[in-house]
């Protein structure tokens, strides 16, 4: 088992990686609007185009899995986002820029579903609970980690300072996942042939369930407004409320500081209250409340708790649509399956977030009272797929997945 943990500390520092790399886009937005002449409906596509990738390589990415196995996939994730990055940092152009961040992406589309997969393998069914619910905080680490040490790179070194350090952090993580990860032993009974026991045939059947469908467009309506807002968040609040972009920045971060937390709580509450479904129609309600009004604040006092209500009950959203993931293709065996198809649907709205609130946001002469419409319409989406899919499911009892984060 110590084994194990060595892999699921190597995989989490991987996903943590991409993560930052992800997200160095919105702490340097408006020194790249300044420097490379962009307009904010381009300058959303620098943080969106990430997840084109995403887009492309999800379902696919669980085929790469079964074809070579957790270890050469990871590290061919880990190996774009290298690459993507040293493209960035040497960027003259956004296109350069553009065109580092689309490879960048392909270790995030890979990533999402490699390091979950790779946990699977190598814990048993019974011992997965608290390396997966770890695991589910690589989104608020990497994107907390990188709002606040941008704040130190900016000054020294400029945005490509930023850069740089992701290509460091990437490259770290590639070096320590090559020397810790392996594929597990074959030992009959564990699970950890899960990934090699599905055909094309559960696939199939897996991909015609509307209950996935459902759970994965609404996990896109979350994707699209979380990237609309912190996209644009540190930029909103240096104009809106005329504060420093660095404590702009540090706000902004809060969220997914909070974030850490809460996914351990959200996993806590359905394993005491075996209501995940119930869970998952609440606090789409909860996000759709808290992302509508977040460029509305009329006060910067504001400012604090909502960044921290933001971080706090959207988690919820995350953590059932994870729990439910399995339960929605009826089989564990399919788990990673159904985490390619949650990525499929989060990256399309991760992709259209950014540009879309900026340009609507844009076309109104910077009034940031517009770029709520979009983040409300998408999460009224996923409110009515929440609503669809406990229906479909409802017929099954409420209950905890064996993999739940």
């Amino acid at each position: 088992m110590g084994k194990a943990w060595g892999v699921m500390w190597a995989a989490y520092l991987a996903s943590v990686a991409v993560v930052v790399n992800q997200f160095k886009v919105p702490p340097v937005m408006d020194i790249l609007l300044n420097q490379l002449h962009i307009d904010m409906a381009l300058g959303g596509w620098l943080m969106s185009v990430f997840a084109v990738a995403g887009v492309v390589l999800s379902l696919p990415a669980a085929l790469v899995l079964d074809r070579v196995g957790g270890k050469l996939s990871g590290m061919l994730a880990l190996i774009c986002t290298v690459i993507g990055s040293v493209l960035g940092g040497f960027a003259m152009n956004a296109a350069v820029l553009l065109a580092g961040r689309v490879i960048e992406g392909i270790g995030l589309g890979l990533m999402a579903v490699v390091a979950p997969a790779v946990i699977v393998m190598w814990f048993p069914p019974e011992k997965r609970g608290v390396p997966m619910g770890i695991w589910a905080s690589w989104v608020p680490v990497g994107s907390f980690l990188i709002f606040n040490l941008a704040n130190l790179l900016i000054p020294a070194f400029s945005w490509r300072g930023v850069w740089w350090f992701g290509t460091l952090i990437a490259l770290a993580a590639l070096i320590v996942y090559a020397l810790v990860v392996a594929d597990p032993p074959k030992v009959a009974g564990t699970g950890q042939e899960a990934t090699n026991s599905t055909d094309k045939v559960s696939y199939n059947s897996a991909l015609k369930r509307p209950a996935i469908w459902l759970l994965a467009a609404g996990f896109g309506g979350f994707g699209f407004a979380n990237a609309g807002f912190v996209t644009w968040a540190p930029s909103y609040l240096t104009q809106a409320h005329n504060i420093s972009p660095e404590l702009a920045n540090f706000y902004v971060s809060l969220s997914p500081m909070v974030a850490i937390i809460s996914t351990v709580i959200a996993g806590w509450a359905i394993d005491k209250l075996q209501r995940p479904k119930t869970m998952l129609v609440i606090s789409s309600v909860v996000a759709c409340f808290l992302y509508g009004y977040s460029f509305l604040l009329g006060s910067a006092g504001w400012i604090v708790p909502w960044m921290l209500m933001l971080g706090f009950f959207p988690g919820f959203f995350a953590t059932t649509t994870f729990t439910l993931a399995p339960e929605a293709v009826a089989s564990p065996q399919l788990a990673g399956l159904a985490m390619a198809v949650l990525n499929l649907l989060f990256n399309v709205g991760f992709v259209l977030g950014p540009p879309v609130v900026g340009g609507i946001v844009n076309n109104a002469q910077a009034n940031w009272g517009a770029g709520s419409i979009p983040l409300t319409s998408a999460l009224s989406i996923s409110i009515a797929t929440s609503l669809l899919f406990a229906k479909i499911m409802g017929k099954k009892p409420e209950r905890q997945n064996e993999s739940a984060f």
